[in-house]
């Protein structure tokens, strides 16, 4: 099976198309203010311009109106909710046709508990931290090897090329989230970064992931 790799964190519109050249298959842009990559509403206007690869956007508790005002002006392909928000919240902005659900990661995992937000895209398992993800650190991936077989989840925090090919033997997921791991400045994309990072990626497609 294709992982699939989202490039997290884009606040500038070449460095969403060399993405999608070094072969992304979603894009991601966060609309959280206090996010160090945050990308104000004004950046819809080129974000909802851009080809080749779906578009998602990032939201932590932010005001259901707001979300979806951005979503409609940006043409957005996907939500992604780092927050507290609910089972029902994740439905109603669009559940499994429009949300990916991130989940903290920081010890063991109830899966139980993780079945609560089984009508949503996907769930992308994060770093535990206060301000909802984006530390650039990674945790001990092994936690997710008991992860139920058709969850299909996706894994971010502290991915990069040196590393993520152990991150999916250990973990298995269905695809991986990067943002500082592909960066030369902070929110400033990388592409030789980006490169080596989708290679590594697609060097363990039909190895250990099938």
């Amino acid at each position: 099976m294709r992982v699939s790799v989202k490039i997290c964190g884009i606040t500038d519109p070449g460095d969403a198309r060399a993405a999608v050249q070094v072969g992304a298959d979603f894009l991601g842009f966060v609309f959280y203010p206090a996010s160090r990559r945050h990308v104000g509403e004004a950046a819809v206007s080129w974000i909802r311009r851009v080809s080749g690869a779906p578009t998602v956007g990032v939201f932590l508790d932010q005001d259901p109106e707001f979300i979806r005002r951005v979503r409609k002006a940006a043409r957005l392909s996907f939500i992604q909710l780092h927050g507290g928000e609910s089972p029902e919240l994740c439905a109603k902005l669009g559940g499994r046709e429009k949300v990916i659900k991130a989940i903290p990661v920081g010890g063991r995992m109830d899966w139980g508990l993780m079945r609560a937000y089984g009508q949503v895209a996907r769930v992308l398992f994060d770093t535990a931290s206060p301000t909802g993800g984006g530390t650039g650190r990674p945790f001990d991936w092994r936690v997710l090897a008991s992860a139920p077989a058709d969850l299909g989840f996706w894994l971010a925090g502290g991915l990069r090329a040196t590393n993520v090919a152990r991150a999916l033997v250990q973990a298995n997921p269905a695809g991986v989230d990067v943002a500082s791991g592909v960066e030369d400045a902070l929110g400033r994309k990388d592409p030789d970064k980006m490169r080596r990072f989708v290679e590594a990626v697609r060097a363990v497609d039909g190895s250990k992931i099938v």
